[in-house]
């Protein structure tokens, strides 16, 4: 199964675009998915239902701290890790040209109204899986994990 196809059956399954892409990640990496998941809860719906970063985002610049993040202080690889976060991100806003919420939405989840009618027409249901999968997607490609 592809990456992309893994993380969108992940939101399909009810978790959010954060825990969806992260967890397609997360276990490749040696972390265990539920593990994986409790991290990036509150990152869903644009941090904590927000509406800011997008889950998806944020699930993917978590899996890429997992995979090339440090753990001890090395300014090297810490720039590195940098520049793949930057690459990822730069190739989501290309694609869709946001990457928060309300700029890929079209509406602020944050402001219960408009959560309301996003919820109204269905586009957790339409643009969010696109959104995840093709996060997921690209984060394989800044790490030269394709598949």
């Amino acid at each position: 199964m592809s990456l992309e196809s893994e993380a969108r059956l992940f939101f399909e399954q009810h978790y959010n675009c954060a825990q969806s892409v992260f967890g397609v990640y997360a276990e490749r990496m040696g972390m265990d998915l539920e593990t994986a998941f409790r991290i990036a809860t509150p990152f869903g719906g644009g941090m904590g239902h927000n509406g800011q970063v997008c889950g998806a985002v944020s699930g993917g610049l978590m899996a890429i701290g997992l995979a090339r993040g440090i753990a001890a202080y090395d300014e090297d690889k810490k720039y590195a890790c940098y520049d793949l976060a930057v690459r990822f991100q730069d190739s989501f806003t290309e694609l869709h040209g946001d990457l928060t919420c309300p700029g890929l939405l079209g509406l602020d989840i944050g402001i219960e109204e408009e959560l309301a009618q996003v919820r109204e027409e269905g586009l957790f249901q339409s643009l969010c899986p696109v959104f995840v999968g093709d996060a997921a997607r690209m984060v394989g490609e800044v790490l030269g994990m394709e598949g």
